[in-house]
């Protein structure tokens, strides 16, 4: 089956981006060491000497692979992991303050094609039918179904008391006791030898770029460090602000560049590290400006590698006697970040209502000058929801934000996203008897015929049967792949740093976390509701038209109905304007489709959650759905997370608010974000400053939970899009990522440039 891991889906995107840095750095970053950053994820070259270059690791990879393909998966994945650890051309530079390894970029990573091939085999072993009805289904874009290992979060803090050594050394205790309890078996003992095998290699490589950087940098103060740095985590944990850098770097790029597994969250950063940042600053080690530095070419590896995802990691939060974890350290890293006019990383700004007023100002003046790479996650929200399914009050308050804006319990739980639902699409199942139009195939139940549904009750109810169908059938699809998660991709570099995995000897994807959870990613769902009501009034209560010529129209794509569609697309009973009947739909949808994920048992001992989150698929699924009844044409976007319809909210942010509160956001134990555009005149001043604050301030008392904005005039997006050449650092918060505005295709910037203009109207 090809692959439709959303994740993998802007490749184009990350080929044709020519230029990472497009504006003057920081000050914390030597213009000696520009051209050099900008190649090293580019179009680097390394020193042939130190090892083989991505493609002859790719021939190396599948070789050894099929060399052991008898032997258990864990065992060749760490055997895999080592052979690139030992063999691939690495690099330590005096123009950088971190390594560079040759397997930079993660469309082309050596062990994907053995990942792949892995799935292939595993879907034709045990899912031979199952294969091909995944495969229709996401071709149909009712659904997209894929083996998720893009949302992991190592234990942070456990590797950083204990660093890869640690790490190492407490994987041998845990199998000590397990030997001296006499119940080691051949599946406990495959997962610590894998864990062995691959913090070995990680260490081995850790003391190769130290002897390279020894003998080429020899006398440079920077690399001098570098090496020092290189040696000691090596052998201990990190103790410096440098150090813990340097291995979150590391974990993160051997893991998700080396390993398969994507990191999506580089932790709790200001709470974390700010006690070393204390600690080097009290004890001389490192003064403020150097510490700068390092955070300065921190964050640039990631603006290099330039994940279209961005990659995320989160500050804030309040600790256990409910005070702010906001410190120095928050101001610098958006200070340092906000200078060096990047895209990425992303920052999600987990906020309650005692952050303090400058943090959420300084954060704010970012968004007001262009930089649209910050969220905020309301914290209330956060543990209201998390609660309502069963985690406690601190499981809660420290949970981890990862993703998007995902939230997971810390350490305990692994949550995956392997099913993402087009809530549009049963619109157009309903108005066919359950056959989609894209594909001709019946994907849907049989209910009835446009022609026999004469009140509107009778349509309404074959959407929620089409719906729940859907939603049964994704699950049904997902509980027989992932039990086989070990197979496709054991992941023992993440699995050492999960305590509940150690203590159960199972790998952290498979069981082998506290809680084992599956989140279903919802899309479209201000679109069905727009629809709906269109329905309702056009066809049942203006009776303008019957149901059936509403379906031919809508299968023509509105061709010889355009006045009507202007007329229905122009109604402002669209969602996101406080509207009654229509809010009514979306909070009805909404709550019959999270009922119906929520709790539900998985095939991993945990549950689903429902998500309000689309990810891409506003989008992707968009170019599969045809025109539907609210006046979209076929193949336009539909409504990404709770956010109105691009374009459809006309009255105002205060009306936008008013709708988005009447659905309840802990039916969306996974995540639940709203899109905020505003018009830059609506924000200028401190008048502005204000106006954003308490918008901020009432989506946290109405339970909201996270919030991102794009403030936009609509004049000069339509510049940007005539004369790209003049605004390359213009930014665009998409879903929960941050791209440059250049990066959009044409239709996608058309969608912002209609929403700004309604905006502005």
């Amino acid at each position: 089956m090809p692959s439709i891991n959303p994740h993998e889906q802007q490749k184009d995107y990350l080929l044709s981006h020519f230029e990472i840095f497009t504006t003057p750095l920081s000050d914390s970053v030597r213009p000696e060491d520009v051209a050099y950053l900008q190649d090293k994820y580019q179009s680097p070259a390394f020193d042939p000497s130190t090892g083989l270059d991505n493609a002859a690791l790719k021939e190396g990879a599948m070789a050894l692979a099929q060399a052991r393909k008898e032997q258990p998966r864990q065992i060749v994945k760490a055997k895999l992991f080592e052979y690139l650890c030992d063999n691939m051309q690495i690099d330590v530079n005096c123009h950088d303050l971190f390594p560079g390894f040759v397997c930079y970029n993660r469309y082309d990573r050596p062990v994907s094609p053995v990942l792949g091939a892995w799935r292939a085999e595993t879907y034709a072993k045990y899912l031979p039918e199952l294969e091909e009805e995944m495969r229709l289904l996401n071709e149909s874009s009712a659904l997209m179904l894929y083996p998720d290992f893009d949302h992991s979060v190592p234990d942070w803090d456990a590797l950083f008391a204990l660093g890869f050594p640690g790490l190492l050394r407490r994987a041998r205790e845990y199998r000590a006791r397990r030997e001296a309890a006499g119940t080691m078996d051949d599946a406990a003992r495959n997962y610590f030898d894998a864990i062995e095998i691959q913090y070995h290699a990680v260490l081995r490589l850790l003391e190769r770029l130290a002897a390279y950087a020894q003998e080429h940098g020899a006398g440079d103060s920077r690399m001098e460090r570098e090496i020092a740095c290189l040696k000691a985590l090596a052998q201990r944990e990190p103790r410096n602000t440098y150090e813990i850098l340097y291995l979150i770097f590391v974990y993160f790029f051997l893991s998700e560049h080396v390993g398969g597994l994507q990191v999506r969250s580089l932790g709790n950063m200001d709470r974390t590290i700010y006690p070393y940042m204390k600690r080097d600053l009290e004890e001389g080690r490192f003064s403020e400006k150097e510490i700068r530095q390092f955070f300065a070419y921190f964050l640039l590896q990631f603006a290099g590698i330039n994940n279209y995802w961005g990659h995320p990691f989160y500050l804030g939060g309040t600790d256990e006697n409910g005070d702010s974890v906001i410190n120095p350290l928050s101001y610098l890293i958006l200070e340092e970040f906000e200078k060096l006019h990047i895209t990425t990383p992303k920052i999600q700004l987990k906020v309650n209502r005692n952050t303090p007023r400058a943090f959420v100002d300084l954060a704010f003046n970012m968004i007001r000058r262009g930089n649209a790479s910050l969220v905020f996650v309301c914290e209330p929200g956060v543990v209201r929801t998390m609660m309502g399914i069963g985690r406690t009050y601190e499981e809660a308050r420290t949970c981890d934000i990862k993703g998007c804006y995902e939230y997971v319990v810390r350490a305990r739980e692994v949550s995956t996203a392997p099913l993402y639902l087009n809530m549009l699409k049963p619109v157009e199942l309903a108005l066919h008897d359950g056959l989609d139009p894209y594909t001709g195939k019946q994907i849907g139940p049989h209910t009835g015929s446009a022609e026999s549904m004469a009140a509107f009750d009778d349509f309404y109810a074959a959407y929620i049967a089409q719906l729940g169908h859907l939603i049964d059938e994704g699950m049904r699809c997902v509980d027989a792949f992932e039990p086989h998660l070990l197979e496709i991709n054991p992941t023992p570099l993440f699995s050492a740093t999960i305590t509940h995995s150690l203590e159960t000897a199972k790998d952290a994807f498979a069981n082998g976390s506290k809680y084992n959870t599956t989140a279903m990613l919802h899309t479209g769902l201000a679109t069905a509701a727009d629809a709906m009501m269109a329905v309702r009034r056009y066809v049942y209560e203006k009776k303008e038209l019957s149901l059936a010529e509403m379906r031919d129209a809508l299968s023509v794509n509105w061709k010889g109905y355009e006045k009507l569609r202007l007329k229905i697309l122009k109604d402002r009973e669209k969602f996101g304007n406080n509207q009654a009947d229509v809010d009514l739909y979306a909070q009805s949808i909404s709550r019959f489709a999270a009922s119906r994920v929520n709790l539900r048992p998985n095939a991993r001992g945990g549950f689903y959650k429902a998500a309000m989150h689309s990810a891409r698929t506003f989008f992707t699924f968009g170019e599969r759905t045809g025109a539907t009844p609210d006046g979209r044409m076929s193949g336009d976007e539909m409504s990404k997370n709770l956010s109105p319809t691009m374009g459809m909210d006309v009255r105002g942010v205060t009306a936008l608010l008013s709708s988005v509160a009447k659905i309840d956001s802990a039916l969306y134990p996974e995540d639940c974000n709203l899109d905020v555009m505003l018009h830059p005149a609506t924000v200028q001043g401190e008048d502005g400053l204000v106006a954003m604050r308490a918008l901020l301030q009432t989506y946290m008392e109405h339970n909201g939970i996270s919030i991102h904005f794009n403030v936009f005039d609509p004049a000069v997006l339509e510049e940007a899009q005539k004369h790209p050449e003049k605004y390359k650092s213009l930014q665009v918060r998409v879903c929960g990522w941050n791209v440059l505005f250049n990066n959009l295709q044409k239709k996608e910037q058309d969608a912002y440039i209609l929403r700004a203009k309604n905006i502005a109207e």
